[in-house]
């Protein structure tokens, strides 16, 4: 008999014996040109542009997700003005997520009352189609995290921005004068845009008139009050821990709050949310294959992630993780509380089959037993 490295030889010359792929292979500086397991950590430079004070990282892209949609991340810092000229877009449905800070954004669709929210750390906003909406970032440490359906949006910013590179991943470049009041693209540039899909709505007059972080103050409810998801088709604000809740107990306990549902998304086919995830109980996690691609940033916490024949990584705050359509993963916390933020391609990703599978839930808490 063969001694046993002898056989691995053997193996070897043959091509039966493959290299397992590693954490190394799995972890990546920037977005892939097409669909394949990956994870990019938090201010890794993916694909990242600068448009005055503003950076922008884009950890999924058109081509990595197969064009289902651009997971973006905009850090900034204080400003005085407007983080871009008012604009609408006719084809894209675009979300706006607060990671830590505060920002204003502003939306109205047609001729309905415009909205304005004051958004801080773990708030939403909801810009459909066809909605004027600009935004003004207001603290001096603030991140945006956009979800933009369909994916390739971030043609734009590579038209408009400067490449991006860093040795220190700082969130975004010191300025070393007060130019942080510019008002991103001017006029003229922003006007020129239309093949990116941003049409101009210069006579777009932002409100000021905000009572408690919100206007109109006499119809809304605003980290004082319950969120429902909008009517399909206009926009809507969810305050964190306001919106709807569903309390899942398959495996441990997950507590799944929608912010964009099939209704909401209509014919732009996706889905968004934010998963709490209590400490794993069992040994053997759900395994899911989903018909979409799907994506989580953990918010807080750590998440265990095993996506297809890669070992299982350990995403920290910001991190995010992407999977492609039919592709087996299972995920789950080895510590006690941990949130992350869900888009799925599709209406049957993991958070309409953790609902679908739950109840109804009043609290941001799991049960103590």
């Amino acid at each position: 008999m063969l001694p046993s490295f002898l056989l691995l030889l053997s193996s070897l010359g043959t091509g039966l014996v493959q290299a397992q792929p590693t954490l190394d292979d799995l972890y990546l500086e920037n977005a892939p040109s097409s669909p394949r397991p990956y994870v990019i950590p938090h201010y890794a430079n993916s694909h990242a542009v600068t448009i005055d004070s503003q950076l922008y990282r884009f950890t999924v892209t058109g081509p990595s997700s197969g064009y289902a949609f651009t997971l973006m991340s905009t850090n900034a810092p204080s400003s005085g003005s407007l983080g871009v000229l008012p604009h609408i877009h006719r084809v894209h449905y675009e979300n706006f997520f607060s990671f830590k800070g505060r920002f204003q954004l502003w939306a109205q669709k047609g001729d309905s009352e415009q909205q304005a929210r004051l958004l801080t750390q773990g708030d939403y906003g909801s810009v459909p189609r066809n909605t004027t909406h600009t935004f003004q970032i207001l603290d001096p440490d603030t991140e945006m995290v956009g979800v933009i359906v369909p994916g390739g949006f971030e043609d734009l910013f590579y038209a408009l921005g400067t490449n991006y590179t860093s040795g220190t991943d700082t969130p975004y470049v010191p300025q070393s004068t007060n130019d942080s009041s510019t008002t991103g693209p001017g006029a003229s540039t922003i006007s020129a845009l239309q093949k990116y899909d941003v049409y101009a709505e210069l006579d777009f007059n932002p409100r000021r008139d905000l009572v408690n972080g919100t206007a109109p103050s006499d119809a809304s409810e605003w980290h004082s009050g319950a969120n429902d998801l909008g009517t399909p088709g206009q926009p809507y604000f969810i305050a964190n821990g306001y919106g709807p809740k569903y309390l899942n107990s398959q495996h441990g306990y997950q507590i799944v709050q929608p912010l964009v549902s099939p209704k909401q998304a209509q014919d732009t086919n996706y889905t968004l949310a934010t998963f709490s995830i209590s400490r794993q109980t069992k040994q053997n996690p759900t395994q899911w294959v989903l018909a979409g691609a799907a994506a989580f940033e953990v918010l807080e916490g750590v998440l265990s992630i095993q996506i297809g024949d890669y070992p299982v990584a350990q995403l920290n705050m910001g991190d995010v993780a992407f999977i492609p359509a039919h592709v087996a993963f299972t995920y789950y916390s080895e510590v006690s509380f941990t949130k992350v933020l869900y888009v799925s391609s599709g209406t049957g990703g993991v958070d309409q089959q953790l609902i679908s599978g739950g109840k109804t839930w009043d609290f941001v808490a799991f049960p103590k037993y």
